[in-house]
């Protein structure tokens, strides 16, 4: 059996309306960028006021609170952390492999300036001392991993490219990434350009405004170019002498608390939406003299969320802090962190089995009968004898095995099989594991006993295969990684005003790097000769852009793998367009 897979890498669509693709200066920090390179202007700036009204109305009854009780809040948030130093193969402590003491070097000068107990506090200017804020937050790096193993909070990864940019981020994010809502994700790669950090922005659709980031959990996170990661305070370091001191870090993390930079990134005097940030104009470099004048006050070009040189910030205000409390109390992937397991030690258990992974079913799933088998391993401190597993469908059992003769000691793992299961096509199914019994008792940690895949079987048709797309056709699949915007099906002219098709808007999405699948339903090719694969495409070139690329691939079986598949259509660019480039919207013509 064969389907047929078109991808959408970065803007490419079968009928796009295309977004605008912003020029851009040079910039310290990329958070601009990023969210530029996702976004169109008017629905980022349209959601920002709406988050911003909502966010002035959570300081204002944090403060309210705050008087009634005549006391501050004094909570201590722990945040644990995972570094993933994405490195070009040199030995552990070289060039781009930077040494763990850099790494606990940046933990400290974070944990010292959201604090402010900061040495350099003493060089903020006596006008601002009075609103210099403090947020009791402990980044630790993970005690235990997502398999509750115990870690360093340290992973090293050999990466793909020699250096990164931010077009690269679902890239070498792939590489190494830990669950989002349990681990602030932070990545040291070598950044090409003058780009030396970038962070992704809280979002939840439970908070409104914010849906002007990224809802990707799998690219959620801060990401340090590795020579400005780190501070030579903590040793003699390979790091560029405008930055060393640790500050970048601090920067982006404070983007992923839901700051701005302190400029508003506008000008004629922009707000960062904070009362005690004095406005200006644009941002700092360098390490000026003090005082800076700029929209008629002086300018706190000493505040971290400027682009100043490392030895020059010092302050974050009161304001700052209070938006960042706003984000850890009420934005989900920021206040799980708080509760995250990954912060504590790990607890061994005597006797405890876990289930690591399902082996199969996978997602997506064309054969049938299909033997269920799943992996299990030994997190206890005791050998594994024995095991008693329940096999659910839908939430019903319909498998009770027992493995009498298992001898897994500690960290061994094996797959253990179920009788096969019969799927229909064009049904979705959710089978799940349990462990009920670990040496012929119960379990001793129950966190890890459970395990499920929502296991989806597409339709089967028979060549030949004619779809006009005047809806979303029933037995295709569509895919949506990132549950960002997808495949939709819209109107397309051609040669009739109502003619339909499947089309990406990426007018409100450019998360560049990620993909859309849509999917055919599967079909035999066994009796077909001379096989043809028929479409049309419409798309209109943004000027001098040229990173936007469709792929058709022919995959055997339901895979995703397209390691596995046929590529059969790759065009970008120039060679992608059926019309003149454009810098408007793109609708294809009737004519």
């Amino acid at each position: 059996m064969v389907r047929l897979q078109a991808l959408i890498f970065s803007h490419a669509c079968f009928v796009c309306l295309l977004s605008p693709i912003f020029s851009y200066g040079q910039e310290r920090c990329g958070l601009v960028e990023y969210e530029k390179l996702r976004h169109s202007k008017i629905s980022r700036l349209e959601t920002q006021d709406q988050f911003e009204q909502w966010m002035q109305k959570r300081i204002a009854d944090n403060k309210l609170r705050t008087q009634q009780t005549g006391r501050i809040e004094a909570n201590t948030y722990t945040i644990p952390v995972v570094v993933h130093v994405i490195h070009n193969g040199e030995p552990v402590g070289a060039g781009t492999n930077i040494p763990d003491a850099q790494i606990i070097s940046q933990i400290q000068v974070i944990n010292d300036d959201y604090k402010r107990l900061n040495a350099d506090k003493t060089n903020t200017p006596s006008e601002f001392q009075t609103v210099a804020g403090s947020i009791d937050i402990q980044f630790v790096l993970a005690k235990q991993d997502p398999e509750g193993l115990a870690t360093n909070g340290i992973t090293r990864t050999l990466g793909t490219k020699t250096s990164w940019t931010v077009s690269d981020n679902a890239e070498f994010k792939a590489l190494s990434y830990w669950p989002a809502e349990n681990y602030l994700n932070l990545w040291v790669i070598n950044l090409s350009g003058s780009i030396i950090g970038y962070a992704q922005l809280p979002v939840s659709s439970q908070l409104p405004g914010l849906e002007d980031s990224s809802n990707d959990r799998l690219t959620d996170g801060v990401i340090v170019d590795y020579q400005t990661f780190g501070s030579t305070a903590g040793g003699s370091f390979n790091l560029d002498a405008a930055f060393n001191k640790g500050r970048t870090a601090t920067h982006e993390i404070g983007h992923f608390l839901g700051l701005r930079h302190i400029w508003g990134d506008g000008s004629n005097c922009a707000t960062d939406y904070v009362d005690d940030t004095p406005a200006q104009s644009a941002s700092t470099n360098g390490c000026p003299t003090n005082p800076q004048t700029s929209c008629s006050a002086h300018k706190m070009f000493q505040n971290y969320m400027d682009y100043s040189n490392d030895v020059c910030m010092n302050i974050f205000t009161q304001g700052q802090v209070g938006r960042m409390v706003v984000v850890l109390q009420s934005s989900p992937r920021r206040a799980s962190l708080l509760t995250s397991p990954g912060a504590t030690d790990p607890i061994v258990a005597t006797i405890d089995l876990g289930i690591r992974q399902i082996v199969t079913p996978q997602s997506s799933l064309c054969d049938s009968p299909v033997a269920p088998q799943v992996e299990v391993k030994n997190y206890g401190s005791s050998s594994v004898t024995s095991t008693q597993i329940q096999l659910l469908l839908n939430g019903s059992v319909v498998e009770t095995k027992t493995f009498p003769s298992l001898a897994l000691s500690n960290l061994q793992s094996t797959t253990l099989s179920f009788n096969s299961l019969n799927f229909s096509a064009s049904t979705s199914q959710q089978v799940a594991f349990q462990i009920i019994q670990t040496n012929g008792t119960t379990d001793g940690k129950s966190s890890n006993n459970n395990a499920s895949v929502q296991v989806t079987i597409p339709a089967k048709v028979s060549l030949p295969i004619l779809e006009s797309f005047n809806t979303v056709p029933s037995g295709w699949q569509i895919l949506n990684p990132d549950s960002d915007v997808t495949w939709a099906n819209v109107v397309a002219p051609d040669a009739s005003t109502s003619n339909r098709a499947m089309y990406m808007n990426f007018h409100s999405y450019q998360n560049e790097g990620t993909l859309d699948w849509l999917i055919t339903p599967s079909f035999s090719l066994s009796i077909a000769l001379n096989a043809q694969l028929k479409f049309d495409v419409a798309y209109a070139q943004y000027p001098g852009e040229t990173a936007d690329n469709l792929k058709v691939y022919a995959l055997p079986g339901c895979s995703t793998d397209l390691s596995q598949g046929i590529l059969l259509y790759d065009k970008s660019g120039t060679a992608l367009a059926t019309a003149p480039s454009t810098s408007n919207n793109f609708v294809p013509s009737s004519d």
